[in-house]
């Protein structure tokens, strides 16, 4: 039972994490509707982003620890939306028309921030420095106060977006453009700038991930190739473009993930988390929340 406990609470941590990177995929397909492949990658930068921060900068150096690691955070999540948003202005933009453009630009965008990386930061793995070093017990549970704060960060985030989208004008005129872009037009809203609004918060949310990831593992130039996969299966298992599908697809990923890895191994829960995921498309085609369109 202690393990079965203690596994739940790992589980928890790495769904909420998934989560994150899965609604800024989802939100950046919902509203653009293209696929981004280089999500992973600013999940990557999110994780050197705060490293920097926190390990390099000379200025936040003087500050107290705790604040400083979430001024990190902050910045490294305006840093990365705004690479985000000259991806999707100057390159998803003009090739919006086209849907396998897109994806063979979204590759190449991939390829080039985790060879930047790579020139920028070494392939050696970064630590995080992390202001959070106690442990939290709770009968046979035991946790890292910083893991307790991951959850705590992606739940306020979640929150965050929900209000964004369900209770603002910006909210829905991003439900307006997801739905007709071009009777959205016709209304007055600036497409564009929904689309780069969309695709900021969205590599926003997957630079937070790697920011709060960092400190509990490590960081380096690769580590957004697996998060992206599982991601990617989250979003097409709740249904593409589904907000509460990422949501539900990104817990069940996370949590059968955690337990397959801790009482079989890890070498079979990705292909297990892979084959859920198709025998849900074979039942369901649009994933669980999904829609024929």
């Amino acid at each position: 039972m202690e393990i079965f406990l203690q596994t739940l609470t790992n589980g928890i941590m790495a769904s909420f994490i998934l989560i994150l990177v899965a609604m800024g995929l989802c939100l950046v397909y919902g509203i653009l509707d293209i696929v981004n492949f280089a999500h992973g990658e600013f999940y990557m930068l999110g994780g050197f982003g705060a490293w920097w921060f926190l390990e390099s900068h000379p200025i936040l150096k003087s500050m107290p620890a705790i604040e400083r690691y979430i001024v990190a955070i902050v910045l490294t999540m305006i840093i990365v939306a705004g690479i985000g948003i000259i991806v999707e202005k100057f390159i998803f933009r003009r090739l919006r028309e086209n849907h396998a453009a897109v994806m063979i630009a979204s590759l190449g965008v991939m390829s080039v921030l985790q060879s930047c990386a790579l020139v920028s930061f070494g392939s050696v793995d970064k630590n995080i420095t992390s202001p959070f070093k106690g442990r939290i017990e709770l009968g046979p549970i035991s946790f890292s106060e910083e893991r307790l704060l991951a959850i705590i960060c992606c739940i306020v985030f979640m929150i965050l977006l929900y209000l964004l989208i369900d209770r603002t004008k910006i909210g829905k005129a991003m439900k307006a453009v997801s739905q007709d872009p071009e009777a959205a037009l016709v209304q007055g809203i600036n497409t564009g700038r929904i689309f780069s609004l969309a695709m900021g918060i969205g590599v926003a949310l997957a630079a937070a991930a790697g920011a709060l990831i960092g400190p509990i593992f490590y960081v380096n130039p690769y580590m957004g190739a697996e998060p992206i996969m599982k991601a990617f299966a989250a979003v097409i298992l709740g249904g593409l473009g589904s907000l509460p599908g990422a949501i539900i697809g990104g817990f069940l990923i996370g949590m059968v993930e955690t337990f397959v890895t801790t009482y079989v191994g890890a070498h079979f829960a990705m292909s297990l988390v892979f084959l859920i995921m198709i025998c849900v498309l074979i039942a369901k085609p649009t994933g669980i929340f999904g829609h024929v369109e």
